[in-house]
C-alpha cells in the first residue's frame, strides 16, 4: 500500500488533502465550486498538476483534434510512432477518430467536453484537477480533485455546497406565466430518432437528453436534423440562421462562441438587461477580463435584447437564473432550457426527458 502524504491544507475551508485522495466539490452552478478550486490549485506543487477548465476554450491550443492529443506529447518529448499511436487510441476510445482533422472551432460542445479530457488523460500527471468534467476518468492511482455532479461513493471526500431551494423562494418570484396550452408555438418532429415534443405559447420547459445529441443546437438551426421544425405553422427546419434567429434566441452553453465585441458597452445593452444581467459594473472593461459566469450573463443580455418569441438555454446555470425567468414572464416570452440540472426545474412548467 502507498504511503499518503498531506499534499495540501485549506484551514478556512477545514479541508486536507492526502495524496492519492479522490475528492468530490459538489454543488449546483455558481455554488463557489470553482472559487474553492482556485484556492486548492494556488496550493499545489507547481508544474505538478494538469488542469481542466470549465471555459473549454482555455484547454486547446488552435489547430485540429489531433494537434491538441499531441500537445502533451510533444511537450514530454514523447517518441513520434509512440505519440501516433497514443493518438490513434485515444481518438478510439473517446469516439474522437471521424474528427482527427477537424479544426476545434468545428466540434460541437459535446465533441469539445470529450476532447478536453481526452487531452489531459492520453499521459496524466500524478494530480488532476477537473472543473466540471463530462466523466471521470477510470483506474486513476493519482490525487484527483473533480467539481460536479458524480456518485460521492466514489469520493474520499466530498465537498457539498448546495442550497436547498424552498417553496418560499420560488413563491417569492414575481412570475406571471400566461400559457396558451391551444397555441403551439414549437412543434418537433423526430429532431432525432424518437424525439417528438410540442412547446406552447409562453411556456417554460426543461429538455433532458443525452449529451451527445446537440438539441439546442438543432433547434436553433446550427446542426441539421432529418426531422421537421415548425414555429406556428411555418416550417423552419431550413430556414437560414438569420431568420430562424428572429423567432429563436439561443444562448450557447460556451459563451466563447457567441462573443465577437471587444466591451460589454460594444453591444449596446439596454440598462434594463444590463442591471438584470449584473454587467453594469462591468459594462466598460474587456470581455476577455470577465469570468467564465460574467460572460454567460453577457451572452444572455445580447440574446435577450432580441426580444425573440422563443428563448433556448443550452446548460443554464443558476445564478442570476430566477431573475432572468421573471423577466421573460413579464415579456411572455416562451422558455426552453437543455439542462440536467434538477435545481432549475421547480421554476418549470415541465420537463421532456428523452
Amino acid at each position: 500500500m502507498n504511503k499518503k502524504n498531506t499534499l495540501l491544507a485549506l484551514e478556512d475551508d477545514q479541508l486536507v488533502i492526502q495524496t492519492g485522495d479522490k475528492i468530490l466539490i459538489k454543488g449546483p452552478m455558481a455554488s463557489g465550486k470553482t472559487t474553492l478550486l482556485k484556492k486548492i490549485i494556488a496550493k499545489l506543487p507547481k508544474h505538478q498538476f494538469d488542469i481542466l477548465f470549465q471555459t473549454l476554450d482555455d484547454n486547446f491550443v488552435p489547430g485540429t483534434v489531433a494537434e491538441n492529443l499531441a500537445f502533451n506529447l510533444e511537450n514530454n518529448a514523447v517518441p513520434f510512432r509512440e505519440m501516433q499511436t497514443s493518438i490513434l487510441a485515444s481518438a478510439e476510445a473517446y469516439h474522437l477518430t471521424d474528427d482527427l482533422n477537424t479544426d476545434i472551432s468545428e466540434l460541437t460542445t459535446y465533441q469539445k467536453k470529450l476532447l478536453a479530457l481526452a487531452q489531459l488523460l492520453i499521459l496524466p500527471t500524478d494530480i488532476l484537477v477537473l472543473d466540471e468534467p463530462l466523466f471521470l476518468p477510470e483506474a486513476f492511482d493519482g490525487t484527483l480533485i473533480v467539481s460536479g455532479d458524480f456518485d460521492p461513493n466514489l469520493f474520499d471526500q466530498v465537498i457539498d455546497l448546495s442550497e436547498e431551494i424552498t417553496t418560499r423562494q420560488i413563491a417569492e418570484l414575481d412570475l406571471t406565466r400566461q400559457i396558451n396550452p391551444d397555441k403551439a408555438i414549437l412543434s418537433v418532429t423526430e429532431l432525432v430518432d424518437q424525439m417528438s415534443f410540442t412547446i406552447y405559447e409562453g411556456e417554460k420547459v426543461a429538455i433532458t437528453a443525452p449529451d451527445e445529441i446537440p438539441v439546442a443546437d438543432m433547434l436553433a438551426g446550427f446542426r441539421p436534423t432529418s426531422g421537421e421544425i415548425d414555429f406556428y405553422y411555418e416550417d423552419v427546419t431550413h430556414q437560414s440562421l438569420d431568420k430562424r434567429g428572429r423567432k429563436i434566441g439561443y444562448i450557447m452553453a460556451n459563451p466563447d462562441d457567441m462573443i465577437f465585441v471587444e466591451r460589454v458597452r460594444d453591444a449596446d445593452i439596454s440598462n434594463e438587461l444590463l442591471t438584470l444581467c449584473q454587467l453594469t459594473a462591468v459594462k466598460d472593461i474587456r470581455l476577455s477580463q470577465l469570468s467564465y459566469r460574467q460572460k454567460r450573463l453577457f451572452t444572455t443580455a445580447c440574446i435577450l435584447m432580441q426580444a425573440t418569441p422563443i428563448v433556448i438555454i443550452d446548460q443554464p446555470e443558476f445564478e442570476g437564473f430566477p431573475e432572468i425567468l421573471a423577466y421573460l414572464d413579464r415579456q411572455g416570452v416562451t422558455l426552453i432550457l437543455v439542462t440536467d440540472e434538477d435545481k432549475l426545474l421547480p421554476f418549470m412548467d415541465r420537463q421532456e426527458v428523452f
